[in-house]
Parts: structure tokens; C-alpha cells; sequence
């Protein structure tokens, strides 16, 4: 085959990718020309309508993701917590999270999902469970969020079916690289976009509620008072500084002990030094000669001869 019959089947290809692409951009774009022409009677008939028709028509046609958050405080806390998951699975919904904590003050977190359509039904089913304390709501519109994720991902749909088509068709090594690098591009992209688009609208169909029990706050007539109380509160001060001593000796051991070690290698290196210092220095005494004294006559070891005096002793 010649370079120059390769160089137009390349530019074949290059062709009638650019014109699936135009197609497409021109099927999108009279869609939603269609679109808009099919919309303009019902407009006309929701301004006839009057304004309250419209606010109706919009409010049913927006996509809003609900999250709440219920503070409720009881005496049992358990059991509390046992009904909301009842009401949780009796509206359909379920526990995403879940913890619970003990000692002096018994609380519990719960995440539950429950329809959006129960949400302010299920809201009023918790009043039943304690003492709700709180509540907070929070709605955000994700209607152009959702429009746009799913006319992109009919968008790619299209692109990848056109892609398939001209793959099955291609004949040469190049234009079948060149198609299925693409495609690959373009169905990642689309996996991306459904996946968004699923929690989107799982997000919408499903209002996250964070729920918080906690025990009844003690009032101020049930704390005990006097000397008993005194002495709890002196004992229980007690108790927590020798529990902060020994926490803070615990948290100081590992250095202590590190420094112990240091100072001992420390000692031991100094105390070798004096000791090599001491020894140098009686060895160089040792080597250093003596200076010669005076020469004393040694005197005669028998007695002396007769006729011969005596040496005269000293004066008494």
C-alpha cells in the first residue's frame, strides 16, 4: 500500500470522527431546542395559570438534598437508642453509624438514611423517644447538579455508541488505535459520571439524619452536699492527682531512664580518664632518675687497735 493511499485513509478516519462529533453536538443541540419548543405552551399555560401554578410546578420539579441533625436527651439511654433504630426500619431506612459511649454520662450517636418523602414524619417520631433539645435542618438544591451530570452522561452514552460502530468498521492499525484509545477515554469518563450521578440521586431519594442521645443532666437538688460531700470531693481530688502523678512519672519514665543511661556512660568515661591520668603519672615518677646523695665513709667493722684511742665521743 502506498504512503500516499495510507495518508488518505488516515485522513478518512480523522474525517468521520469530526463528523460523528458535529452530529452529535447538532442531536444535543436539537434536542433541547425541541425541548424548549414542546416546553412553550405549558409555559404559557403556567402564566395563565398565575404565579402560584408556577411556584407549585417548580417547587415539585426541584432535586434538594436534606440533612438534619435531632439532640434528644432521656433517661434510658439504651433504650432510646433501640427505638429510634425501630423507626429508622419501619420507615424503610437504615443505620449508616453507630456508637455509644458509658461511665458517668451514657450517650449515643446514630447516622441513619430514611426516605426524603418520611423526613418530617420521622422528625416528629423522634419527639417520642425524649426530650428533643434541638434540631437543625439543611436542604440544598442540586437541580442543575443533577441536570448537568445527566446530560453529560447521555452525552458520552451517544459518543461511546458511535465510537463502537466506527471501531467495527475500521480496517486500519492506526485508525483502530486511534478509535479504542477514545473509546477507552470516553467509557472511563461515562463510569465516572454514572457513579456521581448514583449518589447524587441516592442522596436526594435519601435524607441523612444525625441523631444524638444523651442522659438527663443531673438538677442541681440531687448533687449531695455537706460534709459527706466535702470529703467525696477532697477523696475523688485526691485520687485524680495521684492518677495525674503517676500519668505524668509514666509519660517522664522513658526520658529518665534515657538519662540515667547517659549519666552512667558519662561517669564511667570520666572515672576512666582520672584513672589512665593517674596511672601516666606514676609511671612517668617511676622513670625519672634519682639524684646521686653524699658519699659516706663506711666505718671499720672490727674494734680498734690496741694503742690506738678512741675516737672522741661527744661531750656530756
Amino acid at each position: 500500500m502506498t504512503p500516499m493511499r495510507t495518508s488518505y485513509r488516515r485522513l478518512g478516519a480523522a474525517t468521520a470522527i469530526a463528523l460523528s462529533a458535529l452530529l452529535l453536538a447538532g442531536c444535543a443541540s436539537s434536542g433541547t431546542s425541541a425541548s424548549e419548543s414542546a416546553g412553550a405552551p405549558q409555559g404559557l399555560a403556567q402564566e395563565y395559570a398565575g404565579p402560584e401554578a408556577m411556584s407549585d410546578a417548580s417547587q415539585e420539579n426541584r432535586d434538594v438534598v436534606t440533612t438534619g441533625y435531632v439532640g434528644i436527651q432521656t433517661g434510658d439511654v439504651p433504650g432510646a437508642r433501640e427505638k429510634v433504630e425501630a423507626l429508622v426500619e419501619a420507615r424503610d431506612g437504615r443505620i449508616d453509624a453507630r456508637s455509644e459511649t458509658g461511665g458517668d454520662s451514657i450517650s449515643a450517636q446514630l447516622t441513619a438514611r430514611v426516605p426524603a418523602a418520611d423526613y418530617d414524619t420521622f422528625i416528629t417520631e423522634l419527639r417520642e423517644v425524649g426530650e428533643v433539645v434541638s434540631v437543625e435542618t439543611t436542604a440544598v438544591d442540586v437541580t442543575l447538579q443533577k441536570t448537568d451530570l445527566a446530560s453529560r452522561v447521555a452525552t458520552l452514552e451517544a459518543s461511546v455508541t458511535s465510537l463502537r460502530g466506527m471501531l467495527s468498521s475500521a480496517t486500519e492499525v492506526d485508525d483502530l488505535l486511534a478509535i479504542e484509545t477514545t473509546l477507552t477515554e470516553r467509557t472511563s469518563e461515562l463510569q465516572s459520571l454514572r457513579a456521581q450521578l448514583e449518589v447524587l440521586e441516592e442522596s436526594i431519594a435519601y435524607s441523612t439524619v444525625s441523631i444524638s442521645i444523651s442522659s438527663d443532666a443531673p438538677s442541681p437538688g440531687d448533687e449531695p452536699a455537706g460534709f459527706l460531700a466535702g470529703l467525696q470531693d477532697g477523696m475523688a481530688a485526691l485520687f485524680r492527682g495521684f492518677a495525674a502523678f503517676w500519668t505524668a512519672f509514666g509519660f517522664a519514665l522513658p526520658g529518665l531512664v534515657l538519662l540515667a543511661v547517659f549519666g552512667a556512660a558519662a561517669w564511667l568515661i570520666v572515672r576512666l580518664s582520672l584513672k589512665r591520668a593517674a596511672s601516666r603519672a606514676a609511671r612517668r615518677a617511676d622513670a625519672r632518675p634519682v639524684p646521686p646523695g653524699p658519699i659516706v665513709p663506711t666505718p671499720p667493722a672490727g674494734p680498734p687497735a690496741r694503742g690506738d684511742t678512741a675516737p672522741p665521743g661527744p661531750v656530756s
